[in-house]
């Protein structure tokens, strides 16, 4: 029984949908997987009731804790309290751990010279006031929740000259005056915490939003590797790129050259790499964690300056796919098993 992999999720549905996970982890010889979300976890007892997948099966068991366990999941509301509860758990190993929202991510980014002048100011939203006057001060602003996900519910507002002007993804554009903003501010920050930014104009020459996205993943011998470094470019007309709403991806250097010319495509395309290999083991030391998986995202202005966006420790990975083709996303999808085995005590290896 010790050899099973540990899956918890935020929800399981049809145990099926976790096919591709369970010919993964048999692949790297665990004898099965068991899929469970952070509320099958009994703490008390030290047992999960979830989906095992062994001999070509699935079954609803109870079970031992798993010796080693990987967290997929994306979690909302008071599942990310008790995800965070499960995670610390004695004896309750992960492949990687978690970094808290993106306000505590950039609270530990800034602490880093290397990294500090690519970072936005970014700040909290307290209430409409504090937003108020942190637009005023910067004249475009992006709203973002704190726990959000895959550009979910990102907002920028503008400045203009008798009014303000809010975007969305895949909305109209709204006017409104001060009294309106505050009210759209109120209810907005009302549903859940959000973060502002400054905004930076990272549309390129024909008016399109684009960032670059770095996958970085341990391998099972430890070390970090660079997966791939794609630009992904948004759907026209929207304020965010993101594949699943239609963007595509392109190889970044030769994207940054056509863009910026060779010599500064070519600077930009090495400092990109440079950071994401710093970044890594920076955030391992700073929050004394493991970690398994980052997706870095960067993001370069009209002016040529790079910008570091966001890191996020559980990256979708269809930009592999998109950019270098099915068998170098498969193993994208398997580098996180691979360490998962790696992390086995050697007596059950």
């Amino acid at each position: 029984m010790s050899d099973i992999l540990g899956i918890m999720t935020h929800r399981i549905g049809h145990p099926g949908s976790f096919a591709r996970h369970a010919k993964s982890a048999l692949t790297e010889k665990f004898s099965g997987i068991l899929v469970y979300t952070p509320r099958d976890v009994n703490l008390t007892t030290r047992r999960i009731h979830g989906n095992i997948y062994r001999g070509g099966t699935w079954s609803k068991q109870t079970m031992p804790f798993p010796k080693i366990n990987m967290d997929i999941g994306f979690y909302t509301g008071s599942d990310v309290a008790r995800a965070t509860l499960v995670k610390k758990a004695p004896s309750f190993p992960f492949t990687g751990y978690g970094v808290g929202n993106k306000i505590r991510i950039q609270k530990h980014l800034i602490t880093s010279s290397v990294l500090k002048p690519y970072l936005l100011p970014t700040e909290l939203v307290r209430n409409a006031g504090s937003f108020i006057l942190f637009l005023k001060k910067y004249r475009s602003v992006m709203l973002k929740p704190i726990n959000g996900w895959g550009g979910r519910g990102i907002v920028r507002v503008t400045v203009e000259k008798n009014h303000f002007k809010v975007q969305t993804n895949g909305e109209m554009t709204q006017t409104m005056h001060a009294a309106g903003l505050r009210s759209y501010v109120r209810r907005v920050i009302g549903k859940e915490r959000h973060l502002m930014q400054q905004w930076i104009d990272i549309r390129n020459k024909q008016g399109i939003v684009f960032d670059i996205r770095s996958l970085m993943q341990k391998r099972s011998e430890g070390d970090w590797q660079t997966t791939g470094i794609a630009v992904r470019e948004a759907r026209r007309g929207r304020i965010t790129s993101n594949l699943k709403s239609g963007g595509h991806a392109f190889e970044a250097r030769s994207y940054l050259k056509k863009e910026f010319g060779d010599e500064k495509g070519d600077a930009l395309a090495n400092s990109i790499r440079e950071v994401s290999e710093y970044i890594p083991s920076f955030m391992e030391r700073s929050y004394q964690s493991r970690l398994c998986e980052l997706g870095i995202d960067l993001a370069v202005d009209t002016h040529g300056k790079l910008w570091l966006l966001e890191v996020n420790i559980k990256p979708g990975k269809m930009i592999m796919k998109q950019l270098y083709g099915q068998k170098v996303w498969e193993q994208s999808l398997h580098t996180h098993f691979q360490y998962a085995r790696s992390l086995l005590p050697k007596t059950i290896k």
